[in-house]
């Protein structure tokens, strides 16, 4: 009989669960509760991290792979508990509601399975390229669902289309999510694209570009993938003069832009004065909502986990009837206001771990170059998102174990290893 590799076994459970998270289960209903779905996911990820640091004990290859990612995440589940504790102290929560409000903090240990992957493969392109394909077909499928609706006045995939309610509209549409996965499907269609110079990929790049312009018309999001864009332009490149042309390409175009308006068009659009003043409006009350509610209550460790579940922490949710104020509005602000200062620490170790390791990575010799641009990408992208697209909000936080992933796998680690270790041989007989 034919045995699975267990690096196999994880890709088919991660390739399976990327198609549910992004929204296959809205596309086929599927029985049951997605609580329930969930805490499976949680459970079978804690037996997949569990595995392979195990793993990590006998293996000094994967051992390496998984020190900076361990690091991170040590001090990631301090807070998140820090965050359960106090929450279900000050809104009263059961054990239970606190397990359904928090649980997809959880889905960030699928970090170790993808490491374990591109380090039995030594590559993270096999695994990532079939993650792409897989949020690409979903995006293609959400585009025709909103096509249908808006122009044909034809419903299909009614969970899909409406995920967000019949009130997620912008210009007179209803408006669909780019999914968890949308910075890395973006960076590496960028990769192909300038780096791997494949024509087919601009094709794809440039059905990302309408599906950001019309489908979702997310404004920032648009903003920050024009940047990556730019930037995947500039350093595609490792020739100097090839950069100092593109600069000067660059540098002319923001010249236009601003010379034809565009700047005062991009402001205005985030204005209280411009035509999507509403969406600013909102933000902004938000803002002075939970910035007061903190000052008032000296709440050093943010406003904890707030779900409907209990009347002390609803109250705080409630904006009216209706509505309420959104913390995943705010980007990495609704991060600060949910976590207090130890957001600084679960963003700030992220953030600083991610940038030295890109450097560090980078400069070596042993590193290719051409991966390290689409793991800065990632990295540009991660960061700049994060400003009003929290990476720990609900609906992206499935991106999280896959950005960590790249950014701590090590390339050509094996090769370091023995490199290490024949300087110390041969120090020892010197």
């Amino acid at each position: 009989m034919r045995v699975i590799r267990v690096s196999k076994l994880f890709k088919i459970i991660i390739y399976f669960l990327t198609l549910y998270i992004l929204g296959f289960d809205k596309i086929i209903a599927l029985p049951g509760s997605t609580f329930i779905y969930d805490i499976i996911i949680v459970l079978l990820g804690v037996g997949l991290a569990l595995y392979v640091n195990q793993k990590c004990l006998s293996n000094q290859y994967l051992r390496s792979q998984c020190k900076e990612l361990s690091s991170y995440l040590g001090l990631y589940f301090i807070i998140i508990v820090i965050a359960m504790i106090y929450s279900m102290i000050a809104y009263g929560y059961s054990l239970t509601q606190l397990l359904i409000i928090s649980r997809k903090y959880f889905f960030v240990l699928y970090a170790y399975p993808i490491v374990y992957i591109f380090s039995m493969d030594d590559d993270m392109f096999k695994f990532i390229n079939g993650i792409y394909w897989i949020s690409m077909v979903l995006l293609a499928i959400k585009t025709v669902t909103w096509y249908l609706y808006n122009f044909k006045g034809m419903t299909i995939f009614s969970g899909l289309l409406l995920q967000y309610s019949e009130g997620w509209t912008r210009n007179g549409l209803v408006r669909l999510d780019a999914g968890a996965l949308f910075g890395i499907t973006l960076c590496l269609t960028l990769y192909y694209c300038m780096v791997k110079k494949q024509l087919f990929y601009w094709i794809m790049l440039a059905f990302i570009y309408f599906y950001l312009i019309f489908v979702t018309q997310f404004r920032f999001q648009i903003i920050v993938s024009i940047v990556i864009t730019v930037y995947c332009y500039y350093y595609a490149s490792n020739s100097s003069k090839k950069k100092a042309i593109r600069l000067m390409i660059i540098s002319l175009a923001i010249i236009i832009f601003i010379l034809s308006g565009g700047l005062d068009y991009l402001l205005g659009l985030f204005s209280l004065n411009g035509v999507e003043k509403g969406s600013t409006e909102a933000r902004l009350l938000t803002i002075e909502h939970y910035w007061s509610l903190i000052k008032r209550k000296n709440a050093i460790l943010g406003v904890g986990f707030l779900s409907s579940y209990t009347s002390k922490a609803f109250d705080i949710l409630r904006r009216s009837d209706t509505d309420r104020f959104w913390l995943e509005d705010l980007g990495i602000l609704g991060g600060f206001f949910t976590f207090g200062v130890m957001a600084l620490a679960l963003y700030g170790k992220l953030f600083y771990a991610s940038i030295k390791k890109v450097i560090d990575s980078c400069s070596d010799r042993m590193t290719n170059y051409e991966s390290c641009i689409f793991v800065k990408s990632i990295v540009l992208y991660m960061i700049i998102s994060c400003v009003l697209l929290n990476i720990f909000d609900a609906q992206r936080i499935w991106g999280v174990p896959f950005y960590l992933s790249i950014i701590f796998f090590s390339e050509n680690a094996s090769e370091k290893i023995v490199t290490k270790e024949s300087t110390r041989h041969i120090r020892i007989k010197l």
